[in-house]
């Protein structure tokens, strides 16, 4: 997946978002003239201007010569209690602001890392699975699930469920989630996808999904904006 934008502008808008995102303004306030923006930041004029557009376009701010630049919105904070069974990310897919920007499939061969994982011969078929979703239209989360194909439960031909409904184990009788937080930074391959500078700041949620017999179906890796999510967990007695 290419990404169309250089990296100075990447760095740049996630500069900028996290500025209007910090106390320092309210919605409804004035932010900063371009002049004084632009020695703030250390970048030329031309170079902020293009990312206060893309901001302006997004809905972030609004630009009106003479008047200068108001804030009109922060980005959301997605609280998301993890309580249902499945993953991190489907239980987000009940947002209906939340779409699918990529999306592809492969099948491949286990090896000794997801034979360990999913309690599968090194030599089991598996179905690899990767997205990019996004929430009121900016990318918010890669997600990259790994499934037993032999596990699973479909009517006629599995690959076009799962194209149109993307939910991966919801309806696979999963009874059992096991699931690991922790902060990371973006590599290279990530700050691409989700279109953030190196070493950006990511929650990565580390889960594995199983059924009532105890036998793994799914292993995913998600990772979120850190400043989009707050994950909760929520713990019953049995």
């Amino acid at each position: 997946m290419q990404n169309p934008k250089g990296l100075q502008h990447i760095e740049l808008k996630a500069k900028l978002l996290n500025l209007i995102d910090s106390d320092r303004y309210r919605t409804g306030d004035k932010i900063l003239p371009e002049v004084e923006l632009s020695k703030e930041l250390s970048v030329s004029r031309a170079a902020l201007r293009k990312v206060l557009d893309e901001l302006q376009n997004e809905g972030y701010i609004r630009r009106a010569q003479g008047s200068g630049t108001v804030l009109l919105k922060k980005r959301t904070k997605y609280n998301i209690t993890l309580s249902s069974f499945g993953s991190a990310a489907e239980t987000i897919s009940g947002y209906k602001v939340l779409s699918t920007d990529f999306f592809k499939i492969n099948e491949i061969i286990a090896g000794e890392k997801y034979a360990r994982l999913l309690e599968v011969e090194p030599d089991d078929r598996l179905l690899d699975l990767e997205r990019i979703r996004s929430l009121d239209g900016t990318p918010a989360f890669y997600t990259h699930n790994v499934l037993v194909k032999s596990r699973i439960d479909y009517h006629e031909n599995l690959y076009a469920e799962i194209a149109n409904s993307l939910s991966m184990t919801m309806g696979w009788h999963v009874e059992e989630c096991e699931a690991s937080i922790h902060f990371c930074t973006a590599d290279e391959d990530l700050a691409q996808k989700l279109n953030v500078p190196p070493g950006a700041t990511l929650l990565r949620v580390e889960e594995i999904a199983r059924r009532k017999d105890g036998l793994p179906l799914d292993y995913s890796l998600d990772y979120f904006f850190a400043d989009m999510f707050v994950f909760k967990i929520t713990r019953r007695k049995k």
